[in-house]
């Protein structure tokens, strides 16, 4: 494997801070493998035996958060792919580090790139754990042909079957209805025939400081820090954030149960 991506770029250094002020995240828009702490070129496509393939569709798509979850020892194999009739919309929720995380919603006729972590066995125990799944997220498996896989060129081009099951998370408090029973898409987060408005993550902070009566002095990086600090105003937001909730009447997506011993937020 050659070196292919600007790490400096893709991996910055990141305060906790600009954890939740820059999230989701720049990702690149090709193949890659997160190696051992380097960002190198896809060439071979047998890097993704007996791994699982699990939609990214927030801060998972980029390299600094493969970091931050997995560590400098692990290898990833990160493919590009077309998620299909569904946007990236801004979650009900308020993360431990203080950022408005997102999720997939059913959209009629939208399309967005976004990419595939192959994962092996402890590495998606790892995820599971850090998604909080039971608590914040929902372990799912897609419908058939709501996930399409771009080819690879550097590993043979169409490497990747379409029967390949590709799974995935899903919020399980909804998201965040910015009025008239609608989401608000991702604006850092590009998708074809868009139904939804966009807003970008510090206009979400302020959404969600208006509706739930922390709409104060405070500025976007007082406010995270405040949150980081302060776990009873973050779960006190959270509670009044139940009453701006939307729920999929329909997801193309199904949910499979799965027991954790404990689960990991913090990342």
């Amino acid at each position: 494997m050659s070196d292919l991506l600007d790490e400096t770029f893709f991996l910055p250094a990141q305060t906790e801070i600009d954890r939740a002020v820059n999230y989701p995240y720049d990702a690149p828009d090709t193949a890659f493998v997160f190696d051992n702490g380097r960002l190198r070129s896809l060439d071979d496509a047998a890097i993704l035996y007996d791994r699982t393939a699990v939609l990214s569709v927030g801060s998972n798509r980029a390299p600094v958060q493969l970091r931050r979850k997995f560590g400098d020892d692990a290898i990833i194999p990160v493919t590009p792919a077309v998620l299909h009739d569904c946007d990236i919309v801004h979650a009900a929720q308020l993360g431990y580090y203080g950022a408005v995380p997102c999720t997939a919603f059913p959209a009629a006729g939208c399309e967005v790139r976004l990419n595939v972590a192959w994962l092996d066995e402890a590495q998606l125990e790892i995820m599971h754990r850090t998604e909080a799944v039971g608590v914040a997220y929902d372990y799912i498996r897609f419908n058939g042909g709501t996930v399409t896989h771009l080819p690879v060129p550097d590993a043979g081009g169409e490497i990747i079957s379409g029967y390949q099951p590709v799974f995935g998370y899903a919020a399980r408090g909804g998201v965040l209805d910015i009025g008239a029973g609608q989401p608000a898409g991702l604006s850092r987060i590009p998708a074809k025939e868009r139904i939804f408005e966009t807003m970008s993550q510090a206009e979400a902070a302020a959404l969600v400081r208006q509706l739930t009566g922390h709409d104060d002095h405070r500025s976007l990086e007082e406010f995270v820090a405040d949150m980081q600090a302060d776990r009873a105003e973050r779960r006190l937001i959270l509670e009044r954030l139940s009453a701006h909730m939307l729920f999929a009447e329909q997801a193309p997506w199904q949910i499979i149960e799965i027991q954790l011993d404990a689960v990991d937020a913090s990342v």
